[in-house]
């Protein structure tokens, strides 16, 4: 693997830890589980869960209480390092914890591992068993309803389109396709998505990811669809999504949108979906009655309009009014989207010039060495 598929791994993993690590449903007590990867030169490395202290009254908030690490099974096609540990979920019975590794095909294991969360959290999930689902770079898991989930499948064992999505029952262990007509899904290469209440999904095409290996930037194939997929797995329509090619319209990574990010907004009476644009800044508004995506805003806005690769992650109020997101790596954002054609900027958190943050000591990646949020930002060209 060349140099830009390591630093998009790294950054991949930075934005699956702030998704993909979820709460026990279980009231007390309260911790996170984090899906990670160990480097391989560390001596028996193996990825690991983590089980952190997420009680803000605890003497030991933030701190990992615990790991839990995945052992390798060759007989079963697991291999507990390589994997590049990615997106996680909890189960919404709250029983299964489900983790995925996006590089496991390429050493041709299982990609999909199956943990049991134990009535004390803070013992850390059970492994259960390894799944190989159709398709490869595992992404994102959806759980929808009781042991059940929807997951993202970027593309096929030979890392191009198309990709899948899959429905996986972690109880009993049943995994299959949920597409009709597989053909007719051109150039996807699915992550983020949303399901509505009739169970249909919009689903946003990504990257090519084939286009990661070697280190021309340039060659990366960003994707400009999204898709709505009916609730038998029928192909509805395609929204086709305008690059602008002018200087300083997107971050100048490779080419294309990609669609890290997209979500169905709750309770929307029109079934409406935003889609965050990684490399331009933009959100956009769809919905399965709209012609057209609308560009509902461009958060660049907040950086002086300086476009830089953005995951632009979601989390939804209950009542669909409010949305937190992150953005360029640096900016957590909340906004108004009771009206969601035109979301209304409310607060910008900046972890690189909040006065709050500015001698916070934090740990330096890939060392055992502190420093503050403002160096780190200094030195970092303001990417935390």
């Amino acid at each position: 693997m060349g140099h830009y598929i390591t630093l998009f791994g790294i950054f991949l993993l930075v934005i699956s830890s702030w998704t993909a690590a979820h709460l026990s449903k279980r009231s007390s007590p309260s911790v996170l589980y984090v899906w990670s990867g160990q480097d391989r030169s560390v001596p028996n490395a193996s990825d690991f869960v983590a089980v952190i202290d997420f009680d803000g009254r605890s003497p030991t908030y933030g701190h990992i209480l615990k790991t839990v690490s995945l052992v390798s099974d060759v007989a079963n096609g697991i291999g507990q390092v390589g994997n590049e540990p990615h997106h996680s979920a909890i189960s919404t019975n709250g029983r299964y914890y489900m983790t995925g590794g996006l590089l496991s095909f390429l050493s041709g294991n299982k990609e999909v591992f199956v943990w049991k969360i134990p009535k004390n959290p803070t013992k850390g999930p059970e492994f259960l068993y390894a799944l190989d689902v159709p398709g490869a770079c595992t992404d994102e898991f959806l759980p929808i309803g009781g042991s059940e989930f929807l997951l993202s499948m970027m593309c096929n064992e030979q890392a191009v389109s198309p990709g899948n999505i899959v429905y996986i029952n972690a109880e009993t262990r049943m995994t299959k396709s949920i597409l009709k007509n597989i053909s007719a899904f051109v150039d996807f290469n699915p992550h983020g998505f949303g399901r509505l209440a009739n169970g249909s999904i919009f689903v946003g095409d990504y990257i090519e990811p084939i286009t990661l290996v070697g280190s021309n930037s340039s060659q990366i194939l960003f994707r400009n669809t999204a898709r709505h997929i009916l609730p038998d797995g029928t192909l509805e329509r395609i929204f086709q999504f305008q690059f602008p090619t002018t200087p300083g319209s997107s971050n100048g990574i490779g080419y294309g949108i990609g669609f890290m990010e997209l979500k169905a907004i709750p309770g929307d009476p029109f079934g409406r979906s935003y889609a965050c644009g990684t490399s331009v800044n933009n959100i956009y508004l769809i919905g399965p009655g709209m012609p057209e995506p609308i560009l509902a805003i461009d958060l660049s806005q907040v950086n002086g309009y300086q476009k830089r690769a953005s995951a632009g992650l979601l989390s939804f109020f209950s009542n669909g009014q409010r949305v937190l997101m992150t953005f360029q790596l640096r900016y957590v954002i909340l906004a108004n989207i009771t009206r969601p054609e035109q979301p209304n900027i409310l607060r910008v958190f900046d972890f690189c010039t909040d006065p709050t943050l500015k001698h916070v000591a934090i740990g330096i990646p890939d060392s055992f060495e502190k420093t503050t949020f403002a160096k780190f930002c200094a030195q970092n060209d303001n990417i935390t």
